[in-house]
């Protein structure tokens, strides 16, 4: 977290908060009828874009643009705001400046898959000192109790992992640029998971609209059974240390645009 952004106090002991389940019912058409673009993240994914950099719908990153600009002021898309707009107000709810908005579809993986798309945000490029520091909210949408979005502190240590389960209208705050995160998909039916995902910039609004959701800074993380745990972390290094070998470098260390 940077010394240099105004900064949400209530994320500096764990980098997170899990927030009260959204209980409003949500038609689903909200989210499968968007447009979805090709974009990979953390495994087998697409998104459909809600907010982007100038209202088109694409996936980049707001500093590829002319005029660049940091992952805040993004604009809303209109045609797929007209599909989506419980999703929209639920975002424009948190009172906070937003970046990009937008639903991820991913497929189903397995723990070891996520322990290699484990990742770091890259949301604040360009992002003026003394602004708001840029986080990463979660929605869920789909109903997927038995998946889990898997934080680490430090990603060569297990022992800093909570894996928190994803219900339908589970809510998290996460500071993406601290906490490396990906999300463990199961489903037995094959189905995908669906999450709403935007960037919000910290202020007061945002801060305000946290306190009002009942935060809870460290839950108990969910059971993961020794092999499991063990199988997964070898061979999820095996693969990054594959990685690395073709690439010439660690390309776990680069942040993602996601």
């Amino acid at each position: 977290m940077s010394l240099n952004h105004l900064t949400l106090s209530i994320l500096e002991e764990t980098g997170y908060v899990v927030l009260d389940s959204y209980q409003q019912p949500i038609d689903p058409a909200e989210w499968k009828n968007l447009e979805y673009v090709d974009w990979k993240s953390s495994g087998d994914t697409r998104f459909a874009p809600l907010a982007s950099a100038y209202g088109e719908i694409e996936c980049n990153g707001f500093w590829h643009f002319d005029p660049p600009k940091a992952d805040k002021d993004g604009v809303w898309i209109d045609s797929q705001v007209a599909i989506a707009p419980t999703l929209v107000e639920r975002v424009k709810a948190t009172g906070a400046n937003v970046g990009r908005c937008r639903i991820i579809e991913l497929q189903p993986n397995s723990y070891a898959d996520a322990l290699y798309n484990s990742h770091l945000d890259d949301n604040n490029r360009l992002n003026p000192e003394g602004e708001g520091w840029v986080l990463r909210l979660f929605m869920q949408l789909s109903h997927n109790p038995d998946s889990y979005m898997v934080l680490r502190e430090d990603i060569n240590d297990p022992s800093t992992e909570t894996r928190i389960a994803l219900p339908a209208g589970a809510q998290l705050l996460v500071d993406s640029e601290r906490m490396w995160h990906s999300v463990w998909h199961q489903d037995p039916n094959g189905e995908p998971r669906y999450c709403l995902i935007t960037s919000v910039e910290s202020g007061p609004d945002l801060e305000k609209w946290v306190w009002e959701n009942n935060p809870t800074q460290r839950v108990e993380s969910a059971p993961l059974d020794q092999k499991t745990a063990v199988e997964g972390e070898i061979h999820a290094q095996e693969r990054r240390a594959a990685r690395t070998a073709f690439y010439g470098y660690d390309p776990t260390m680069v942040m993602s645009e996601a």
